[in-house]
């Protein structure tokens, strides 16, 4: 009996001190983030970012006048381009307008305005990284692919780099982890009350940011719907927990975004979402250069698609913005950083499909205990539509993107399919997760050496990102 309890209070104090470690290190993570992101914040001159100058038009409209101005009003619309950025969601420039308007009554100054403005992204940027710690610690039981997944995620330098200027993106960033960490908790919770609020914050804050990530929005609602309908023989709703949930969920969304939709509707003639009313506006307002009828486009020119996208360096240009690219396009990282991202990537997606568990039970080593998904009685079938629906979300995302690019502008801009971000790193480190499982079969320390060898790529890249190219164009 003196040895056993011995034995457990020498397990309460290691756990203890496993506790304390963790703490620390988050704690240190949440500050490097911040650090990070500031950074970038401070250092890079008004209007170099892209389109900020033009974003910022509807901030200091905002600060001004105190009011939400129409998509049409001359003192935002892009000078040569036509429309403005009013006519898109602004939930993010409300919450900047209003902030600079509260802190002009101490001061005038417009660099400290700007970065007041900009520090609002600065937390969205902080935000999105907890929530993917988050998801990192409801996903693995195992540390090292936990910091591993969120590493990859946090230190993107194009990620850091998105959440330190006037934009929406920064807040599409922060719904789309909101949004992931809620679903992938409901398989646990079953979407809970606390869950329900999550994916309602989610979904509203996605809605009222960047079109281009709603593919998260009709992912999150496909998963909802396949965990309470079964098509087991037959179709059979589960309609209690349906629509009392859903109605709890739809309740918070409605309220949330129903009153921009609904101001759309009136401003616009009923053009909810404003596409309509940007475009007629911008045909009125816009240069011949850039009007939406004159105006040069892969699909005004009668030329394919697949000329778009192989013909350009399309693809590259975006896979290589999407990793790292700094100021107005013009700032790129290292070009090895570049071709190592890339073959992680390829290494990391072929990995998530190897039946390792297979390998491992042929091999007599049988199944771990910390395998990433927790049993449930409807654990397959959640975790298949969840599967399903991220890699539809992703393809909406760049499917969106493309099409901007080849019936509006040409812009193989990263920042546009960044909202996949999470959704890609988790695969990419689900395949991760499965070398370390097949290289423990070896030796189990290796599993460990590989996930540290990851973490301290992502690092090495981020930091040479930013010292060497961007502190190093700036300073």
């Amino acid at each position: 009996m003196e040895r056993k309890n011995n034995r457990m209070g020498k397990d309460e104090r290691q756990k203890n001190k496993s506790g304390k470690l963790e703490l620390a290190a988050e704690i240190i993570f949440y500050l490097l983030v911040f650090a990070s992101i500031t950074c970038f914040a401070v250092v890079q001159p008004f209007g170099d970012p892209p389109d900020e100058i033009n974003r910022f038009k509807v901030v200091d409209y905002i600060c001004r006048h105190g009011v939400l101005p129409h998509g049409a009003d001359p003192e935002v619309i892009l000078a040569g381009y036509g429309a403005s950025y009013a006519f898109q969601p602004m939930l993010t420039y409300i919450i900047q307008g209003f902030l600079l308007r509260f802190l002009k009554l101490f001061t005038e100054d417009s660099g400290t305005l700007l970065l007041a403005a900009r520090m609002v992204n600065v937390c969205f940027g902080v935000l999105m990284a907890y929530f993917v710690r988050r998801t990192a610690k409801e996903a693995w039981r195992n540390p090292y692919i936990q910091w591993t997944f969120t590493l990859l995620v946090v230190f993107l330098p194009q990620n850091i780099f998105i959440h330190s200027y006037v934009n929406t993106d920064s807040m599409a960033m922060l719904s789309v982890a909101i949004i992931f960490y809620a679903l992938l908790r409901a398989r646990r919770t079953d979407f809970d009350r606390k869950g329900c609020i999550l994916l309602s914050a989610g979904i509203v804050l996605c809605a009222m940011s960047y079109y281009n990530a709603y593919g998260m929005i009709l992912a999150a609602m496909l998963i909802f719907l396949v965990r309470y309908i079964h098509f087991e023989r037959g179709i059979r709703v589960e309609w209690k927990p349906l629509l009392r949930k859903g109605f709890y969920i739809s309740l918070f969304v409605l309220l949330g975004i129903g009153w921009w939709f609904a101001r759309n509707a009136v401003l616009y003639h009923g053009d909810i979402i404003a596409m309509n009313a940007r475009r007629d506006c911008a045909i009125l307002t816009a240069t011949e250069e850039y009007n939406p009828l004159t105006r040069f486009t892969y699909q005004n020119a009668g030329k394919s698609l697949r000329e778009m996208l192989f013909d350009t360096g399309y693809i590259t240009l975006m896979r290589d913005s999407f990793i790292a690219m700094f100021g107005p396009m013009i700032i790129p990282t290292h070009g090895l950083i570049y071709i190592y991202y890339k073959r992680l990537w390829i290494v990391g997606c072929i990995a998530a499909f190897l039946p390792v568990e297979r390998i491992r039970a042929a091999c007599g080593k049988g199944q771990r205990e910390e395998a990433e998904w927790k049993k449930t009685e409807w654990d397959e079938r959640y975790r298949a539509a969840f599967y399903i629906c991220m890699a539809l979300a992703c393809a909406i995302t760049i499917g969106l993107c493309i099409f901007y690019s080849y019936t509006w502008e040409f812009q193989p801009q990263g920042r546009y399919i960044l909202p996949i971000l999470i959704p890609f790193m988790y695969l990419v480190t689900l395949g991760i997760g499965k070398l370390c499982r097949l290289f423990d079969m070896i030796r189990p320390v290796i599993g460990k050496i590989i996930c540290c060898c990851v973490m301290l790529y992502v690092l090495t890249a981020f930091a040479y990102s930013l010292f060497n190219r961007f502190l190093g164009y700036y300073l």
